[in-house]
């Protein structure tokens, strides 16, 4: 799998942020809350205790209500009545119908990627990301790996020149998406995984357009096939 559940911990989250010069209290508490997602510390399902953000973040109830609404637009924190906040997990279907989008998107930034492969510095700034990914190869399970790898996709998609393919990518969700289900890997699964890096990559930097988007839809989509096997237990379910 490319893409790590707990939907019923009931965990109270615990920061380490400070205040943030020049942020509003509810830009604050966003920023916080994100960061602590990207670094492993905050997990899907996980859930989010006002109390403790007011004394870890040091601002009052009203920034912390606002910063989870705005959280819970961009999908990355559910408001559960009677219940509170949580750090979001995906159920099944949204699990499908994210990744048959990724599909496409990533096949496109591929296929850009490697038709201008050969212009500027491209072809050595890819090839050195994907060298900063293989150190990962043998412990792919720990969350430095999955920011690697956000920092390799980051760079083959900033390399095809599509802006707004860039925006169209919803990272902070397809973050959710890998933290959710990463637990679930295997050996196997991570050997499969690197293979199939391997082969996507010389794709790229041999220039071939069309097998390099062969090779990133296959990927997802063996990622999707491979989660869509995962049991009900792996999901969000009703908290």
């Amino acid at each position: 799998m490319d893409v790590p559940v707990q939907a019923k911990t009931e965990r109270p989250v615990r920061t380490r942020a400070g205040r943030s010069h020049g942020l509003s209290s509810p830009d604050q508490v966003v920023a916080a809350l994100i960061r602590g997602l990207q670094d492993g510390r905050y997990v899907p399902g996980q859930r989010l205790i006002e109390a403790d953000l007011t004394n870890d973040l040091k601002v009052s109830r009203g920034p912390i209500r606002e910063a989870l609404k705005r959280l819970a637009a961009e999908g990355l924190v559910s408001l559960i009545p009677h219940r509170g906040a949580y750090i979001r997990a995906l159920a099944r279907d949204e699990v499908h119908h994210m990744l048959l989008v990724q599909e496409m998107l990533t096949g496109l930034a591929a296929r850009l990627a490697a038709s201008v492969i050969g212009q500027g510095n491209n072809r050595a700034e890819f090839d050195e990301a994907y060298q900063r990914l293989l150190v990962f190869r043998d412990h792919a399970e720990s969350i430095p790996f999955l920011e690697e790898r956000s920092r390799f996709y980051n760079t083959m998609i900033r390399i095809g020149g599509n802006l707004e393919l860039g925006r169209m990518m919803p990272a902070m969700q397809i973050h959710l998406l890998r933290m959710q289900f990463h637990q679930h890997l295997t050996p196997k699964d991570r050997a499969r995984q690197f293979k199939e890096y391997d082969a996507l990559v010389a794709a790229i930097l041999e220039g071939n357009q069309n097998e390099a988007e062969k090779l990133m839809r296959l990927h997802i989509r063996r990622t999707r096939l491979s989660i869509e096997r995962l049991p009900d237990e792996a999901f969000a379910g009703l908290l």
